[in-house]
């Protein structure tokens, strides 16, 4: 009863907020409560204003089901979040996202002959069913910056790969003061973009994740430099390890979204 009441009131909230609904804002799986259903997570993400849910772990009859669940509310799971090694992912593992517009973000902590085979046949057997392969830079794995990402997609050589932008692993990577250089050396690549609040210059993940009302960081900067760059794609929240209340962090950062004024 009164967890019930508290989101009652956090929806009324979020609902009060100026919406910005130009680009599509998925939460990443990391950063919301733990629901009793697949439908309920569903209801309450669309009734606060989300577009779905992003990075999913998990496959098989579970990714099957919340597919559905969301699908049935009018919202979308949009990736799966795994990491490159020697085997490829197989169609069979992929069928429940096909042709359904979903991306595979893929880490790479580590980069051989064989693992860059592996990435060219995860990207071909996506290409086949609609699924887009976007590399997710990572702090201290191979691929770590948008420049390693760039090389190792030269050498995948597939137009099926792209990449995927994280703020929070940018900021701790690389140079902020490049951002606006790194994002247009990407662009054509960019298939998914991920967002915090963020410390310009934190240096670990609680100064660099956190809601999106908090953090140094000025948020109209990369989404104004996206705008420049035409990028359409959808954009997601990144929620790793914020301490408080789940249900709480979300409804903050989808209120700061919605109030998002970009020129």
């Amino acid at each position: 009863m009164k967890q019930a009441l508290i989101y009652l009131i956090l929806l009324c909230l979020s609902s009060s907020a100026e919406e910005n609904t130009q680009t599509p804002f998925f939460a990443f799986l990391n950063g919301i409560p733990s629901f009793s259903s697949f439908d309920e997570e569903a209801k309450v993400l669309k009734e606060l204003g989300y577009d779905g849910i992003s990075q999913i772990f998990g496959g098989g009859d579970a990714l099957t089901q919340r597919m559905a669940a969301y699908e049935k509310v009018g919202l979308k799971v949009l990736s799966i979040y795994r990491s490159a090694n020697v085997k490829a992912i197989a169609p069979a593992a992929l069928k429940a996202l096909e042709n359904r517009g979903c991306i595979i973000e893929l880490t790479v902590p580590k980069i051989t002959p064989e693992i860059i085979a592996s990435i060219r046949q995860t990207t071909e057997n996506a290409s086949k069913m609609n699924i887009r392969v976007a590399l997710y830079p990572h702090a201290g794995f191979a691929v770590a910056t948008i420049p390693q990402a760039m090389e190792l997609i030269n050498q995948v050589n597939h137009p099926n790969l792209g990449i995927m932008f994280n703020l929070c692993h940018f900021l701790k990577n690389e140079k902020a003061e490049d951002l606006e250089k790194t994002l247009a050396l990407c662009a054509p690549q960019l298939f998914a973009v991920s967002t915090s609040g963020a410390d310009i210059d934190g240096k670990n993940w609680p100064t660099l994740i956190q809601t999106l009302d908090k953090g140094t960081f000025p948020q109209e900067r990369l989404f104004r430099v996206l705008k420049k760059l035409n990028f359409e794609g959808p954009v997601s929240l990144q929620g790793y390890g914020i301490k408080g209340n789940k249900l709480d962090n979300i409804t903050r950062s989808i209120r700061a979204w919605k109030a998002l004024k970009i020129k």
